[in-house]
């Protein structure tokens, strides 16, 4: 009985801990993701760079960080090239009959809404607020993510090239027990990683085989978008099936956008799960379980805490089962 309630105890107390870690990486460490994302990258480069011995750790380390950031650059600026090119085209293709007078035939606007004049102050709302809301808040926000990014770099340096001293330096302060544990909730992570990466390729895929089925324009080009705005939890494909199905129902392809509807019920419900089988086979939790920590995790503490929870249901479950 007293072990019972010992494991209880320790199961809040690391309840806890995860609580306050999230908190703290949430708002106090905005450069964990990037952090977690450059040593996913850079860690295999590194290590073979290391392993044949092409020069020593720190120039290594340097050369690694210094081609992936080229890497990242190159992508983002020809996918950002690409996505400003098919979004230009879907306008001058899709929306070029798309007017507030075809709106005001189809539904007679006019009749309950000032049209004219909602649009004169929302001009005016927009050229008055543009230089002082906009161009702070962007520079803010460009200025941080920068200096955030530069952390990381800092930080993925000094992991790659002294992560012997740090495992060593954390042998001094933690028992072999802990340490082993450790070691297993990285092993975790990088299982999830896996995962939600066969997860996104996934639905990709379908997404694009629906979208040709549906007869979609750019259908690859919007499949691949919704894949990457798959990583985000709750929003997601959403950000594409929605203005696409709103825009069917305008043209009265009334068809097709039911089907643009249940194509995006089908990938939620084939994500779910595929997501519960996959993590419970490879984190072997149950299924119910792992559906509702990431829940949780995702909807207080958002993409960090979609990470976290998975990780406390791990931690528990070895606590309650030694």
């Amino acid at each position: 009985m007293y072990e019972k309630y010992k494991k209880l105890f320790n199961s809040l107390i690391l309840l806890i801990i995860f609580v306050i870690v999230t908190i703290i990486i949430k708002n106090y460490f905005k450069p964990f993701l990037s952090i977690v994302i450059l040593l996913i990258f850079a860690n295999p480069i590194y290590n073979f760079m290391c392993k044949h011995k092409f020069f020593s750790k720190r120039l290594n380390a340097i050369i690694t960080i210094i081609f992936i950031n080229i890497l990242f650059f190159i992508i983002i600026i020809y996918s950002g090239n690409f996505i400003f090119e098919k979004i230009k085209y879907l306008i001058s293709n899709f929306f070029a009959d798309f007017t507030l007078n075809n709106v005001d035939n189809g539904i007679g606007i006019e009749k309950y809404f000032r049209v004219n004049e909602i649009i004169e102050k929302a001009k005016s709302l927009l050229i008055n607020n543009f230089y002082s809301v906009v161009l702070r808040q962007g520079a803010i926000y460009t200025t941080d993510g920068v200096f955030s990014y530069f952390i990381s770099n800092i930080s993925v340096y000094f992991i790659l090239v002294d992560k012997y001293v740090i495992v060593k330096s954390a042998e001094g302060l933690l028992t072999r027990e802990k340490l082993i544990l450790i070691s297993k909730k990285m092993q975790d992570i990088k299982k999830m990683i896996s995962v939600e990466v066969k997860l996104v390729l996934l639905t990709t895929i379908q997404t694009i085989f629906g979208f040709l089925i549906l007869e979609i324009d750019s259908a690859i080009f919007l499949g691949i978008l919704c894949g990457v705005l798959d990583i985000l939890p709750y929003v997601g494909t959403i950000l594409i099936f929605l203005p696409l199905i709103v825009y069917k129902f305008y043209l009265k392809q009334y068809i097709i956008a039911v089907g643009l509807i249940f194509l995006y019920i089908l990938l939620q419900f084939n994500r779910q799960i595929m997501e519960t089988r996959f993590m419970s086979t490879k984190l072997q939790i149950h299924p119910l379980l792992l559906i509702i920590s990431i829940y949780i995790g995702g909807k207080v503490f958002g993409i960090v805490g979609f990470i976290m929870a998975p990780i406390y249901v791990l931690t528990v479950k070895e606590i309650i089962f030694s």
